[in-house]
């Protein structure tokens, strides 16, 4: 995604708003485990939430968390001709695990099928600076469903319709 549907960074506050309207629900009913956005020149990385249930009339306003949610990662720190947007909302909302308004990179390392691990290395002065690290489980991997049906089709897959059901 272009902008970040959950941002606390002054820069851009709200703009995907439409967005998390629009797919915040299938994110959640499929398990999606990560969702990355730039926009912001700054790093920001949530916690699992979802805010699925707002509307107009509901009040509920605000992200909860949420099993089934992904974590929303803003990277959008990589460089740029504007410099930096400092200017984070105050206090830091709940659903904000990390943030920080400094240049840097990411690394996503895929251990296998149900595990991965994210790091967002600091590098203002030139040096790799490991700041925020988090590991991931794939939920959706891991139902025990999906297990079985992966188990038992192992072996037996005789095109490539069997192959792609499994995914």
């Amino acid at each position: 995604m272009h902008s970040p549907i959950y941002n606390s960074n002054e820069a851009h506050y709200m703009e995907g708003e439409s967005m998390r309207a629009a797919f915040e629900k299938w994110f959640v009913k499929y398990k999606v485990d990560l969702v990355f956005a730039g926009h912001v020149h700054a790093y920001e990385r949530s916690y699992r939430i979802s805010n699925i249930h707002y509307n107009v009339t509901s009040g509920n306003r605000y992200p909860v968390p949420n099993k089934s949610a992904p974590v929303y990662i803003t990277v959008g720190d990589g460089g740029n001709q504007e410099g930096l947007a400092s200017r984070f909302i105050d206090p830091q909302p709940d659903y904000s695990a990390f943030r920080e308004a400094s240049y840097g990179h990411s690394i996503l390392q895929l251990k296998n099928r149900t595990h991965a691990i994210y790091q967002w290395n600091r590098n203002d002065d030139g040096n790799h600076v490991p700041a925020d690290t988090v590991v991931f489980h794939n939920q959706y991997w891991t139902s025990s469903t999906r297990r079985r049906r992966l188990k038992k089709n192992h072996f037996h897959l005789e095109n490539l319709e069997d192959l792609i059901s499994l995914f």
